[in-house]
């Protein structure tokens, strides 16, 4: 069921994510919405379903940012990948692994955008402006993941479960 819902909760994260205000004080950052779904498929479903999240939330990612396409197509499946392959080493419904999962997963995100727009010319790079949005996306991103994955698993124990068919 969760695949299910997955590309209808992608598009609602993707209008979420678009209307939060952007913080100025810490370099402009939004609140990472679709990184932190991706992050939440990682470290809770198969790997089949993190692939899909971290595509299609790329995909949303690139289309609603103002820049060339595919930055976040080479970022999503980095941290998607990166969190499955050590979800088995921390406990990913605690916050802390939430605050650093979050925190880590955003600033990749946000220095391959910064290395992407820099390198295509799409905006200039101050080193000053790039430490901030790097000290924004840490703090976003360790304030965003654990809200959205109280969420996400309050929405996950919501569905109803497959039930096992037993032939008699």
């Amino acid at each position: 069921m969760s695949r299910v819902a997955m590309f209808p909760l992608m598009v609602m994260g993707t209008v979420v994510q678009s209307l939060l205000p952007v913080w100025p004080l810490l370099g402009s950052v939004k609140p990472p919405v679709l990184p932190a779904l991706v992050l939440f498929y990682s470290l809770k479903g198969s790997p089949r379903l993190m692939w899909a999240a971290a595509i299609w939330a790329a995909l949303l990612q690139d289309g609603i940012d103002a820049g060339p396409i595919g930055p976040a197509l080479i970022a999503f499946p980095i941290i998607g990948n990166l969190a499955y392959r050590v979800r088995n080493e921390v406990f990913p419904e605690q916050l802390v692994t939430q605050f650093i999962f979050g925190a880590l997963g955003h600033m990749l995100v946000t220095l391959v955008f910064l290395l992407v727009f820099t390198a295509t010319g799409a905006r200039p790079l101050a080193f000053s402006f790039g430490a901030l949005r790097m000290l924004g996306a840490f703090l976003s991103g360790m304030v965003t993941l654990p809200v959205v994955f109280f969420i996400m698993h309050r929405f996950e124990e919501s569905l109803p479960q497959r039930r096992a068919v037993v032939w008699q």
